[in-house]
């Protein structure tokens, strides 16, 4: 085996699991701030119901993912 393998095999052990209900888009928000968002969008609230730091959470990660 090679030591890039042994790398990666330890990483992929040591990484916490993503959450399967959270979408894939929303997997670089923190936990809390990803459920909130969900939860806004299942109850029909979004973005009314979300602060503003969430707000600004989710204009930063558009940012960083180049879709906004």
């Amino acid at each position: 085996m090679t030591i890039l393998r042994k790398r990666i095999d330890r990483l992929e052990r040591n990484r916490p699991a993503l959450d399967a209900d959270v979408p894939f888009e929303l997997i670089g928000l923190a936990p809390d701030v990803a459920a909130r968002f969900m939860a806004a969008k299942a109850q029909g609230t979004f973005p009314r119901s979300l602060c503003d730091a969430d707000l600004h959470a989710l204009v930063a990660l558009g940012d960083e993912l180049g879709v906004i």
